[in-house]
């Protein structure tokens, strides 16, 4: 018989979630191993959201470099309308619930797992994450240099915001606006990419009143604003 490399308490260790072995270190008053575990826990998530990161970015490259642009636009339609207007309709709606709408956007970007910035002025909320925890991070290892290089889009369209070129990640941007102002005639946050993809930050700008979205937000994108 061959012989076991597990014990059953490494088993039963392993069999754990670690949210729950954190909140047991706690209460046994164990702040170290809660401190560590915690740690383990953010690199536990960082994996598998950088898997199903570069897992999606690859997807995108191997459809735009296949069936070029037009095809890619349309993967990207079908993409984002699965999870982007499904989240947008859990927010509450009323006018009065707009702190809690930030709250709740803001609470889906830390699942990047990368530290924030937030500025609020009379007229508007800028978040910006320090660097973008999927598309500016992308950037910053190189994912679309070299042999293996992802999909770098050319030309000025829509995918790219205009600009001439952009990275093929960071093009479900202005899919979500597009389809945010078909749905509810104004978008909830628009993006400002950064000049520089991954060595600046991006801005995400929430008005407070969405009337008061500039019309180039909608240029940008195909559209016109709406008369007030």
């Amino acid at each position: 018989m061959a012989e076991r490399i597990l014990t059953q308490g490494e088993i039963a260790e392993m069999e754990k979630q670690t949210v729950d072995r954190v909140v047991e270190a706690i209460e046994a008053g164990d702040r170290e191993n809660a401190k560590k575990l915690a740690r383990r826990m953010y690199n536990e998530f960082l994996s598998m959201h950088d898997l199903y990161r570069d897992w999606t970015v690859a997807t995108l490259s191997f459809v735009g470099r296949r069936f070029g642009d037009q095809a890619l636009e349309a993967a990207m339609e079908a993409g984002v309308k699965a999870w982007w207007l499904p989240n947008l309709d859990k927010l509450p709606a009323d006018a009065a619930a707009l702190r809690a709408r930030v709250k709740m956007f803001v609470a889906g970007l830390r699942a990047h797992l990368q530290p924030l910035s937030i500025v609020e002025d009379d007229e508007k909320i800028v978040i910006q994450m320090h660097p973008c925890g999927s598309g500016g991070r992308l950037v910053l290892e190189g994912k679309y240099e070299g042999p293996d290089a992802m999909l770098t889009l050319k030309g000025k369209q829509f995918l790219t915001y205009g600009r001439d070129s952009f990275p093929v990640y960071c093009a479900h941007e202005p899919v979500m606006e597009r389809q945010d102002i078909a749905a509810h005639g104004a978008p909830f946050v628009v993006v400002e990419p950064a000049h520089e993809l991954g060595k600046e930050h991006c801005n995400f700008i929430i008005y407070k009143d969405r009337s008061k979205v500039p019309a180039k937000y909608y240029e940008r994108v195909g559209l016109k604003k709406p008369a007030p």
